[in-house]
Order: structure tokens, then sequence, then C-alpha cells
């Protein structure tokens, strides 16, 4: 086991304090030297240091969003598949045993035909220009780092991304979107209505209200349960999956049998699903005007 990190000092600190014996500021120092990364950074060094492990060999698994824009994860995609390099964005929400379960419920037909799905996630966090919640060279702002989330849920239940959508935001002082609200349509005739936040507090839920039934997943982002609801409001069935651990296990189990099958992508979070999200992600930031430093770089 090994830290990178931006700043040795820290970067030691952190390695010290979790009983690691190696760290180093430079990703390079770990090609030929660990089994794979993941890579935790900022939103915006994301891409940049994916493409350095990738194109040396070193497997990765990359914290949502995989990368700040289309482009950038494309590229990503490019140099993984150019040098056989696993990748995987680690949105761990996938790997839950309850989304399992979830669209298992869903090809049953035990809602029916999927009418309404509403999810929103936010908190309410002090403005500080410099944090990278706030500050737009860090590609700060409540959609990449938690309206990802609401978006998987909608995705996950219609099995698509929107055909199209309406979206409004708040926006901070520096220009990243503080709240956003987005209402999605998808090619089955059904809609999301999807909220996020860093700046108030909203519920965690998630809701698919369909024909015959409604699912009702508390914390859905890190769901460990789940409720199929009959229209007229009795429970039919439920779920309970605590986590082993935290959660993060189940997406760390997958990318170990997929390097034990020597697999560059995983089904579960296939590379089209991380390149389609982030088309739809640059497609909401166009709407609501957000722009970051970074899109106007060259790759």
């Amino acid at each position: 086991v090994a830290v990178i990190g931006r700043e040795v000092s820290r970067a030691a600190a952190f390695a010290t304090s979790h009983g690691i014996g190696w760290s180093s500021s430079n990703p390079t120092d770990l090609v030929g030297e660990v089994d794979a990364v993941y890579v935790a950074t900022p939103h915006s060094s994301h891409s940049e240091v994916a493409v350095v492990l990738l194109g040396a060999g070193v497997p990765v698994l990359c914290e949502k969003p995989m990368a700040v824009n289309a482009p950038q994860a494309q590229q990503m995609v490019d140099v993984a598949r150019s040098s056989g390099a696993f990748l995987m964005e680690a949105m761990w929400t996938r790997h839950l045993p309850v989304f399992g379960v979830f669209r298992r419920w869903i090809d049953e037909g035990r809602v029916g035909e999927i009418r309404v799905v509403e999810a929103s996630l936010g908190f309410s966090a002090p403005y500080d220009p410099t944090h990278r919640l706030w500050a737009p060279g860090l590609a700060g702002g409540s959609l990449l780092d938690v309206g990802i989330y609401p978006l998987t849920l909608a995705e996950l239940a219609f099995g698509t991304q929107p055909v199209s959508f309406d979206a409004e935001a708040e926006l901070s002082p520096d220009g990243v979107d503080a709240r956003l609200s987005v209402v999605a349509n998808y090619s089955a005739g059904g809609s999301a209505r999807l909220s996020s936040a860093i700046n108030t507090h909203l519920v965690p839920n998630g809701q698919i209200i369909g024909t015959k039934g409604i699912i009702e997943i508390p914390n859905f982002w890190r769901a460990e349960q789940m409720a199929l609801i009959s229209l007229s409001g009795e429970k039919v069935d439920e779920v309970h999956e605590p986590h082993q651990v935290n959660g993060f296990e189940y997406q760390i189990i997958e990318v170990a049998r997929c390097l034990e099958v020597g697999a560059a992508e995983s089904p579960v979070v296939p590379w089209v699903w991380s390149l389609t999200m982030a088309e739809l992600m640059d497609e909401i930031r166009s709407r609501i005007g957000v722009a970051y430093p970074c899109d106007r770089e060259p790759l």
C-alpha cells in the first residue's frame, strides 16, 4: 500500500497516521510498484493523474466524476484501451447489493411502467471560494460532487439517459452551481425530478413511482434498505443489505475480480456509462451556465 499526494509532507502525514510505509508526491513512482491505484484527487486533476498512470499500464479506479468533462473522459478511455490498463469510475452506488434487487424488481415488472423518479442529495457547506466544493478551478459545484447520484438513480431505473431535460440552478458568486434542479424526460415516457445542493440540506431519499407500485429507498446513494409499496400504501416487500464495512467494499471487490480475469473494464460501470454520464453533465452545465477553466484547456 502506498500514498501519493500533491504535497510531500501531507502525503507522509497521511501515510503515517494510517500505518502506511510509503508515500510520494509523484504518481509515476507507483508504476510497477502497486496492483492498482485509486485516484481521489480534486475533480480537476482526475484525468491528469489517471492518464499518466493508465499510459504506464497501471490499473485505475477513479473517483467520480471520472473526469470534469466528456473530452477528458474520452481521453482516459482511449489511453486505457491503448495500454490495456483497467479503468473504472468509482460510482460505488451501482455496486451496492440493494441495487441488484432494485433492477430485478423493475425487470420483473413489480412496479409496472415507471412514470416518475424522484431523488435529491444535498448538504450545507460554508462558502469558501478556495475549497474544492466552491472553487471553479477545482471543478466545484453540486452537480459533479453529489448531483451525479440522483442522475445515476434515474439511469438505473430507466436503463438509459434522458432524451431531453430542463435545468435551473442557483450559482455561487464564483459561478459554480450551489443548488441544482433537473427535470428529465425518458424515451419510455417517464420523467425524473432530481435535485442536488452544497448550500442546502436535501433529504437523501429516492422514490420510483410506477403503474403498479412504488419503490422507496432511504439514503439511496448509500442504500442499505429498500421497500416496495403498493399503490394503496401497503408494504409488499423489503430488502435489508447492511454494508459489510462502509459500502465501498463492493466496488473494491469488483476491481479485484476484473483484475483477476484480466478485464479492462467492468460491466457494472462500463466505459460507455461514464462517457454518456459525462456528456449529460456537460450539457447540464451548459444549460445553467457553469464553466470551468479546464474546459478551455487542450488535452
